[in-house]
């Protein structure tokens, strides 16, 4: 018993002591790192920098600030990194001894105090690299801003005949720059680095406002002084002699020259004030009023050629649609009197004569003109453009009238023609079944030879009227013709039908003594027949003869058949 409790205890103790030399290991490299991380600030030393700095001459803001700094530098480096030092001395005896399990919140301590010097060392390193920066850049500044106003000042020595009026405001620009600059240096070599920096970004937004004014001044002053004042002498000038001539414009051409006289000397007023925005607005106007006015010269200039060279082909057209016109109107007037027009063709032909009309209206306004009258000759020409286009029209439409009523006398004489056709054919027809001497005609083959009769006769009184309506004669003939193709059917059918009956019927006395069924189909189609029932009756017979004799009626019809294509 005594030895299970103690072999329990040796265990025990043999654990424990492996957990500690595990917790040891773990501990010691956590507080090393720490350590590494101090031991990093202490090599990364901005003693240098805070050396060079205090050499700078600083005032103001920038002063106070880099004191601040220095303060907090060498509180970090003399005070808090060796009190860190001294804490992770103690946290090693605590793990070489037998406080290794105390020593965990000993490290955590130090690595968050580690983590806070780390952060305050970033903070003032970028603290110092921006001064430095900032400072450097004020060199750079003071260099760059030399060379460009020793730039601006040759341009405006050598080339202030590029600037007229400018030149002065520009000089003042250019000697206010240098004052300010001269303030900047004196504030720069006070040391005071944040209100230099104002300063600074001011002498910059002024300068570049300077060198813009040097790079587009020049070509707006050029147009100014040679090229606007040459072109306006030229446009007034052909407006002048254009107005002489009586030529007119789609626009007030003078109101547009005034504006731009204006436009002209408030451009000179800019210049002077080196109002650069303005200057550009103003000389993009003076551009587009002087490009509309030299658009404007063309424009009434080439239209005034094309006009008088068109004129005479203008007048030639009108007057060719005007005889067309007189010609259409007279035919209409007299096919009027015999015939009935459906598609609207006189009110058509009288509205051609309206926009005629129009037209002419307006060629003779032009010619009647009075000779002080101004002309746009861009209108004129665009409505002769127009009027050429309706005249076009107006043919193209003369010729469609005359060519609808054209063929009415032709239509006519041929519907006479196929009258005849349709009477000789309806005689012809009779004639056939007169010739068959048949017992009669069933009623419905009556009433409809009748229907087609009475067709004919009716579109002979039609075409004998005072007026005749060519399309309802042409919507009749082509009904009656087609009705009359049925009758021919039907005429057919019961030629056909009569005769093969009756030769199938002569054919039948073979056996009607020697089969009662033939002798009674035989009389049966005798009934139908003499009832003119032709079609029944030639059914009746020919069913009860292929039944005696198989293929009977086959050579009746095909013998019939070669008869009538022989005799046809």
């Amino acid at each position: 018993m005594m030895m299970a409790i103690l072999m329990t205890i040796i265990a025990l103790a043999v654990v424990l002591y492996a957990a500690a030399m595990v917790f040891k290991r773990r501990y010691k490299m956590r507080a090393e790192e720490v350590r590494n991380q101090v031991e990093s600030i202490e090599k990364a030393s901005l003693d240098a920098d805070f050396a060079k700095l205090s050499r700078m001459t600083l005032s103001g803001e920038s002063l106070t600030e880099v004191e601040n700094m220095d303060k907090s530098y060498h509180y970090l480096m003399n005070r808090r990194l060796p009190e860190i030092i001294e804490e992770l001395d103690e946290i090693d005896e605590q793990i070489e001894g037998y406080y290794v399990f105390l020593s965990k919140t000993g490290i955590e301590t130090t690595r968050k105090k580690t983590m806070d010097a780390i952060s305050q060392y970033r903070e003032l390193a970028a603290k110092v690299s921006r001064i430095k920066k900032q400072a450097e850049s004020h060199q750079e500044a003071v260099k760059e801003l030399k060379d460009k106003y020793q730039r601006i000042r040759k341009i405006l020595l050598t080339k202030n005949f590029s600037y007229g009026q400018s030149i002065d405001a520009l000089e003042s620009s250019m000697q206010n720059l240098e004052n300010l600059f001269e303030d900047y240096m004196k504030v720069l070599e006070k040391g005071d680095l944040k209100k230099t920096d104002e300063i600074l970004s001011e002498l910059r937004q002024k300068t570049r406002v300077l060198e813009t004014a040097l790079d587009k001044i020049p070509p707006i002053y050029k147009n100014y002084k040679n090229v606007y004042p040459e072109q306006m002498t030229e446009i007034k000038e052909a407006i002048r002699k254009m107005k002489e001539e009586r030529y007119e414009f789609e626009f007030d051409s003078e109101k547009v020259i005034s504006e731009t006289d204006d436009q002209i000397k408030r451009l000179d007023e800019g210049l002077a004030k080196i109002e650069v925005e303005d200057c550009e607005l103003l000389d993009n106007k003076i551009y587009e009023n002087i490009e509309k006015l030299y658009d404007a010269i063309e424009k009434e200039y080439n239209a005034k050629l094309r006009f008088d060279k068109r004129l005479s082909y203008f007048k030639d057209f009108m007057e060719h649609a005007r005889k067309q016109e007189r010609e259409l109107l007279i035919e209409l007037d007299r096919l009027s009197m015999n015939y009935v027009f459906n598609h609207n063709e006189p009110e058509n032909a009288h509205s051609l004569d309206d926009t005629l009309k129009r037209i002419e209206k307006w060629y003779q306004g032009y010619e009647n003109r009075d000779e002080e009258m101004s002309i746009c000759y861009s209108e004129y020409y665009s409505r002769m453009l127009e009027n050429l286009q309706n005249l076009t029209n107006i043919e193209k439409r003369q010729k469609e009238i005359f060519d609808s009523v054209a063929s009415l006398f032709k239509d006519e004489q041929d519907a006479k023609r196929a009258i005849q056709n349709f009477d000789a054919e309806m005689h012809r027809l009779k004639r056939s079944i007169d010739n068959l001497n048949l017992p009669g005609l069933s009623n419905e083959y009556q009433q409809y030879f009748l229907k087609v009769s009475t067709e004919i006769v009716d579109l002979a009184n039609d075409l004998g009227k005072i007026q005749v309506d060519m399309d309802q004669i042409e919507h009749d003939l082509i009904n009656t013709q087609s009705d009359l193709d049925v009758l021919e059917k039907k005429t057919q059918e019961i030629i056909d039908a009569s005769t093969l009956a009756q030769e199938c019927i002569q054919y039948a006395n073979r056996y009607r003594g020697e089969s009662e069924e033939v002798a009674n189909a035989q009389k049966e189609a005798i009934r139908l027949f003499e009832k003119c029932d032709y079609i029944k009756s030639l059914d009746t017979i020919a069913h009860i003869l292929e039944k005696v004799d198989e293929n009977s009626y086959r050579r009746i019809e095909a013998s019939y058949k070669k008869k009538s294509k022989y005799q046809s």
